[in-house]
């Protein structure tokens, strides 16, 4: 069994929960058992609610949930409650983390094609989920193994700057995808005068759901920049699990309804 004689340079990176507070292992075991349940319960939902399955967002959908939240919430609840050597812990969940993060992404990312007929922005959307995919997981993976085993000054201060770098580009990573999905949306709506009523209804739908999403990308990031880094990596991934059930809520109406709008209307392939 390996062992880890440095300390962490942030509580949690290196071995379990230390404290003796009750509310905070509670905490801990309480949000990543609910992440756990809802993953579980949504790889269900989504063999119920595809009819195929194949495609990009039935694929990212899945492997976000199956590959990246279920192996997250097992690895940090085994390295909280020290339940596991430390290198099992730290690996399953920083590759559940990537691909989490990466896949939720790519299913906003395969929503576009929805509402979008411009390749240009499709293209240009894609090629920035793999180049931050690319140019933020590799480092997170070297300040995780360093962190753990390198007990060094550099590794220290790597982790702590890298961690909230990449979180930041993340969030603005989402926020710019769910913004053209918006004003994209938007636009074919106002094709639709005739059923004005739908409209509004999932018009405010959809931007309740991203307004959602975004105050939870913006909570995380407080706590990022708090130090809190056991509290937000808990809630990171069950918030994850929310973000993918929500991504969900809509869609079987939009689907239907973007595609009644683009046989109405070819023109407006030239707006998106």
């Amino acid at each position: 069994m390996a062992k880890v004689t440095c300390e962490a340079p942030v509580q949690g990176i290196v071995g379990g929960y230390t404290g003796n507070s009750f509310a905070v292992q509670a905490t801990i075991s309480g949000l990543l058992s609910c992440a756990l349940y809802s993953a579980l319960e949504l790889i269900l939902l989504i063999f119920t609610v595809f009819s195929s399955y194949h495609g990009l967002y039935f694929w990212s959908l899945l492997m976000s949930t199956l590959l990246g939240v279920i192996p997250d919430a097992l690895g940090l609840l085994l390295k909280y409650f020290e339940l596991a050597t430390i290198w099992i812990s730290v690996t399953l969940s920083t590759v559940g983390w990537t691909i989490m993060v990466t896949g939720q992404s790519l299913v906003l990312y395969s929503r576009l094609h929805l509402v979008i007929l411009n390749t240009r922005v499709l293209k240009f959307v894609l090629w920035m989920i793999i180049f931050d995919a690319i140019t933020m997981q590799i480092p997170q993976f070297i300040a995780s193994y360093g962190a753990v085993y390198a007990c060094h000054g550099h590794f220290t201060r790597f982790f702590n700057t890298w961690e909230k770098v990449q979180l930041t580009v993340f969030f603005v990573q989402e926020i710019i995808i769910s913004t053209i999905f918006i004003v994209a949306t938007t636009k074919i709506m106002r094709f639709n005068p005739t059923r004005i009523k739908r409209r509004s209804n999932i018009m405010y739908q959809l931007l309740l759901i991203n307004f959602v999403i975004i105050l939870m990308d913006v909570s995380l990031l407080v706590l990022e920049y708090m130090g809190l880094f056991i509290i937000q990596t808990v809630l990171k991934c069950f918030f994850y699990t929310v973000k993918l059930k929500l991504e969900i809520a809509v869609l079987s109406r939009l689907k239907s309804f973007a595609r009644t709008v683009y046989d109405q209307n070819p023109e407006l392939s030239g707006l998106t």
